[in-house]
């Protein structure tokens, strides 16, 4: 296995698309590499003008790029990622993950908008904020994620999960307003609260939160669900991502809505 280290030499002060980085082939040499065609101030340049490129073999499973010195002017990272792990070890800017199928993505720092919006499997773990349109549908879709699972270690904006089908999003902070609207399926916990206008048009899917939810008059309360499930779900989380979401044998308060569409998404607040 390969790990290619690109590293900016320069700042960024202008839109840089870097979807075209996920081409990239580990068993290329560098000069092939570096002439990948990316978007800068609406012009197209070779990675390598503004990359300094390194490759090293390693051992492992998986091949592993690693992108340095990124800014929140870079876009597109990981488009349609498929396979292999990427590591950013600064903040970037939106789409990070968007159509992703496959692979890892790791970020240790915060992400604008649109982190994982239609991906439909892969791993996304950012280790501070993203803000608007986590893991919902693409400007002008109505298509949110489908699959796989978002990881994120702080807290999201607003329309976390709009129009999602299927998957995972775990935040450990708090999400703004609009979560969750029009709701297919898919599992999401917000550890640390939930602002206003939260399931409108959800059909179905669960939402985890330890802090009371405004849910207005279309989710209507049910009973009381006990731990069976979520126990299952603590250890899937915990083994996988060391993420001790909810205490054990918790009893949660159930919610079903929005009836407004005949929904029957479920919203558990911890009792």
């Amino acid at each position: 296995m390969n790990r290619i280290t690109i590293k900016l030499k320069r700042n960024i002060d202008s839109e840089l698309d870097l979807r075209n980085i996920s081409k990239i082939d580990f068993e290329n040499n560098l000069t092939q590499i570096s002439k990948i065609k990316l978007l800068f101030q609406n012009r197209e340049i070779n990675l390598g003008k503004l990359f300094n490129l390194k490759i090293k073999k390693i051992n492992g499973k998986n091949n592993e790029l690693i992108v340095l010195n990124l800014n929140q002017n870079c876009n597109y990272l990981g488009w349609k990622w498929k396979k292999d792990i990427l590591k950013v070890n600064s903040n970037v800017g939106s789409f990070l993950g968007a159509k992703m199928s496959g692979g890892e993505i790791h970020v240790n720092g915060s992400v604008k908008n649109f982190t994982g919006s239609q991906m439909t499997n892969g791993k996304i773990l950012i280790k501070s904020n993203s803000l608007d349109f986590v893991g919902s549908s693409l400007p002008g879709n109505k298509t949110g994620m489908s699959g796989g699972v978002i990881i994120i270690n702080g807290n999201t904006r607003d329309y976390l999960g709009l129009n999602m089908r299927k998957g995972l999003i775990f935040v450990a902070g708090s999400s703004r307003n609009y979560c969750c609207n029009n709701m297919i399926a898919g599992t999401v916990i917000i550890k640390n609260g939930i602002g206003k206008f939260f399931g409108i048009g959800m059909r179905r899917g669960t939402v985890f939160s330890h802090k009371k939810v405004s849910v207005g008059d279309f989710f209507i309360e049910s009973n009381e669900l006990h731990p069976i499930f979520f126990n299952l779900l603590y250890n899937f989380l915990y083994k996988n991502y060391g993420l001790k979401v909810f205490n054990k044998n918790k009893i949660f308060r159930r919610f079903f809505g929005d009836k407004n569409v005949d929904g029957v998404g479920e919203l558990l607040i911890t009792k």
